[in-house]
């Protein structure tokens, strides 16, 4: 299986919610990002991933641009993209 390389940017906020969130759990801001943040970010957005991973739909890949889905189970995380890289 190969992997993917992800690029995320997010807000001095987003980044303070992050940093406390993975600090409450004894963790790094990388290590919340790689084992919560990003698996859920591809659950929720698996059609974009089954794109990337087909090579004829690479050209036609834009940056996330619409509006985010709404957001369930209460999530803090939020108004942020993740770009594939």
């Amino acid at each position: 299986m190969s992997s993917i390389k992800v690029m995320v940017a997010f807000g001095q906020q987003t980044f303070d919610l992050l940093d406390s969130e993975a600090k409450e759990r004894g963790v790094t801001v990388q290590e919340l990002l790689r084992a919560v943040i990003i698996p859920d970010w591809f659950r929720t957005h698996g059609e974009l991933l089954t794109k990337i991973t087909m090579p004829e739909a690479r050209r036609v890949i834009q940056p996330l641009t619409k509006p985010e889905p709404s957001l369930d189970q209460g999530s803090k995380f939020h108004s942020n993209r993740l770009y594939l890289v």
